[in-house]
């Protein structure tokens, strides 16, 4: 299993851990992990299409968390439904989860104020698995391919 499959199943078992009442730091480190999981599994799809394998793991640092969002932020909202192949709506839905993600991890992370739910925090994290089934449909459409080159290089002419 890969690692970020790994960190789903993680943000599962840490909003499960603590039963019916669970603790705010098992709930905010469940939809903390969720997020990374989706971060990690859109690296790691990136740096397997590299072809030097020992360069992989170099090519993973250079991923920036702001630059990916702001990629799936610019794919939402260049999106236009009338005449896209439905593997576009399908990778437009895995953007606007890890944008959505992203934020939810910042206020898990830094919001001392907000109060997780149990039903919330399991929400995201089933946002996030979606997010993985639906990428794992399209991660071999051109489209989604050119999504992968977009999330660390300049920005890429539309094709």
């Amino acid at each position: 299993m890969a690692f970020a499959d790994d960190l789903l199943d993680q943000a599962y078992h840490l909003v499960h851990k603590d039963g019916q009442n669970p603790k705010q730091a098992s709930l905010r480190r469940a939809v903390s992990t969720a997020y990374y999981a989706l971060f990690h599994l859109l690296i790691d799809e990136a740096v397997v299409n590299w072809s030097i394998a020992r360069q992989r793991s170099i090519l993973a640092r250079t991923f920036e968390h702001a630059k990916m969002k702001k990629c799936c932020d610019d794919y939402v909202s260049s999106f236009y439904a009338a005449g896209q192949p439905a593997s576009c709506l399908i990778l437009k839905d895995v953007t606007q989860t890890f944008s959505e993600l992203q934020q939810k991890r910042h206020t898990a992370d830094y919001d001392n104020s907000y109060n997780w739910t149990k039903v919330n925090a399991e929400s995201w994290i089933d946002k996030a698995s979606v997010a993985f089934e639906n990428w794992r449909k399209v991660r071999a459409q051109a489209e989604a391919q050119d999504f992968l080159l977009s999330l660390f290089l300049p920005k890429l002419p539309r094709q």
